[in-house]
């Protein structure tokens, strides 16, 4: 598939049909997610489909295809607060990325508690931890 800008993407063979959707964009921009390692790893960025696709009942959709991602801090740093009970992300970190159209495609879903949610999916072939750095233990 190409992408607005004319860059083609080839997508894991586990999304399903139409993801990443329609409306979604060519991904850009300073977003935050939390990440385990410091440095930011590949292991930092699997789909939740990935992770543990019995959770999902071993089918992918577009919200489980997609990585989590924040364009305001604040909103990360909620998030990080709130995922303190959960012992895989206890000791999580923050982490500052700078998205280009080689990293796929992102589109605005937001929640009631973080407004500047977006969905974030990422082609085979990309390494998004290179592009993060950790800005907040």
């Amino acid at each position: 598939m190409r992408n607005e800008r004319n860059i083609e993407l080839e997508w894991p063979d586990f999304y399903p049909e139409n993801c990443p959707p329609a409306g979604a964009e060519p991904a850009s921009g300073t977003v935050y997610r939390l990440v385990v390692h410091d440095p930011a790893q590949e292991e930092d960025f699997k789909t939740p489909f990935e992770e543990n696709p019995r959770r999902f009942n071993n089918k992918p959709d577009i919200k489980n295809c997609g990585l989590s991602v924040h364009t305001n801090i604040q909103d990360s740093e909620q998030l990080k607060k709130a995922m303190k009970v959960v012992p895989r992300f206890r000791n999580s970190q923050i982490a500052e990325g700078e998205l280009n159209p080689t990293l796929g495609l992102i589109q605005h879903t937001p929640s009631s508690k973080y407004k500047s949610h977006h969905s974030w999916w990422v082609p085979i072939g990309a390494e998004p931890w290179v592009v993060f750095k950790i800005i907040s233990g």
